[in-house]
């Protein structure tokens, strides 16, 4: 199976690669940027294409048998200033409105469109349990991720079926793990705000195969939680973090102090949202990290 993937170069985006190049697929990744892509002698074939470029060239989806989009511009490297908040959003809908164009104009569809979301599709909702068939929420992220989501079911109505991969907190080695682990190794590690708030995250060789195993199975469509069996609050992270890096958990960052620092931006981290896997488990997905320790384990000490 020949795979499409825009998005490549990010965090996720390379270990998705590997994860498809390694179960026969041939993966080809459409960038904006070629040379950063970083899979030279993968096997990956890598095309450059941007938004501003003008539409997506229709021949880049011949014999494509899946669509995966992982791309816009990072929510996390900026303070949300307006013009941050609207290019947030417009990169995501522009690239995934382009995707479905092209999708349309094809006489031979792929079988699936995979779109990345977020579970900030679902707001704060406190200590309650959120499965796919909970609400969106209210806020900025949700906006954002309901827009995207909109945009991408767009293509159902050419009989292509369509995932949307709500995604938590990924365990890795780049990404938002690398930032927490910053201040405990200095020993000045703690929670964030009041340390109760439920964090829902997945390791990331789960998320890989999560991603391929929607693509291959036909029961899957609509809305899935990327997210590990095991939410855990903020405090109880932050504490397994510190024992996996032989580091106390003992200075708390105030949740006012955030605020100050990154604005609205703050809300990612001082969020609860108790998140679950429902979908994904009742198809016979299994997880190989559903547990915090052996996740951030095979991450930090590997």
């Amino acid at each position: 199976m020949k795979a499409l993937i825009f998005g490549g170069t990010g965090f996720i985006g390379k270990h998705l690669c590997n994860e498809l190049l390694s179960a026969g697929y041939k993966v080809s990744i459409v960038s904006r940027n070629p040379q950063k892509v970083g899979l030279s002698g993968s096997g990956a074939e890598v095309v450059q294409w941007s938004v501003s470029a003008g539409p997506l060239p229709v021949e880049l989806l011949d014999d494509v048998t899946v669509i995966i989009n992982l791309a816009g511009e990072s929510i996390g490297n900026r303070r949300w200033t307006q013009p941050v908040k609207e290019e947030i959003l417009s990169s995501r809908v522009q690239i995934t409105q382009a995707i479905v164009n092209a999708i349309k104009q094809q006489r031979v569809l792929p079988k699936v469109l995979l779109n990345a979301s977020a579970i900030g599709f679902y707001g704060p909702r406190g200590d309650a349990e959120i499965t796919e068939s909970t609400p969106t929420g209210q806020d900025f992220l949700a906006k954002v991720c309901r827009a995207w989501e909109e945009e991408a079911f767009q293509a159902q109505t050419t009989g292509v079926r369509v995932v949307v991969v709500r995604t938590g907190v990924v365990i890795g080695d780049a990404g938002a793990l690398t930032r927490m682990m910053i201040p405990f190794r200095f020993y000045l590690g703690g929670p964030m705000g009041t340390g109760a708030q439920w964090m829902s995250w997945i390791h990331i060789k789960d998320l890989t195969r999560l991603i391929r195993f929607a693509a291959e199975n036909e029961n899957m469509h609509d809305a899935v939680n990327a997210v590990a069996p095991e939410p855990v609050r903020m405090k109880d992270f932050c504490n397994t973090l510190g024992q996996v890096m032989g580091r106390p958990s003992w200075l708390p960052v105030p949740g006012f102090l955030l605020k100050v620092v990154l604005g609205e931006m703050s809300d990612m981290l001082l969020n609860s949202q108790r998140v679950l896997p429902d979908k994904i488990r009742k198809e016979g997905f299994v997880f190989w990290f559903p547990a915090l320790k052996n996740a951030l384990e095979d991450i930090i000490q590997q």
